[in-house]
């Protein structure tokens, strides 16, 4: 009869314990699953701040602009009115960027800035 009741208390103490255990075990996995969302966020926030940083960069006389910026796309066509002198042959003022009123007079060819206007 003891050994019945010991038994009984102690299936009933599984019973009890196992659904405790196994929330707490899932919870245990969501965190983990949180905590990595958040660290793979943080990680991509601050890629993001390094590439803007990269991104948003000025360039002194001499030094090359990046190719990218040597298209069409950032050409000022309407240098006038913005107080420009014509580029040469062969050279375009260009604006990388929309945001700032910084423009580089590039030679075309090889992405050379000759003049700066606007810092």
């Amino acid at each position: 009869m003891f050994k019945q009741l010991t038994l009984a208390a102690a299936i009933g103490t599984l019973a009890l314990a196992a659904p405790t255990a196994f929330a707490h075990d899932q919870h245990q996995g969501h965190g983990k699953h949180q905590n990595k969302a958040a660290k793979d966020y943080r990680k991509a926030v601050k890629k993001a701040h390094k590439e803007e940083a990269k991104a948003y960069k000025r360039w002194a006389k001499g030094q090359n602009i990046p190719r990218e910026y040597v298209v069409e796309r950032y050409y000022v066509q309407d240098y006038r009115a913005y107080d420009l002198a014509p580029p040469p042959a062969g050279y375009m003022w260009v604006r990388p960027y929309p945001e700032d009123n910084t423009y580089y007079m590039v030679q075309l060819a090889s992405g050379l800035i000759s003049q700066i206007f606007g810092r």
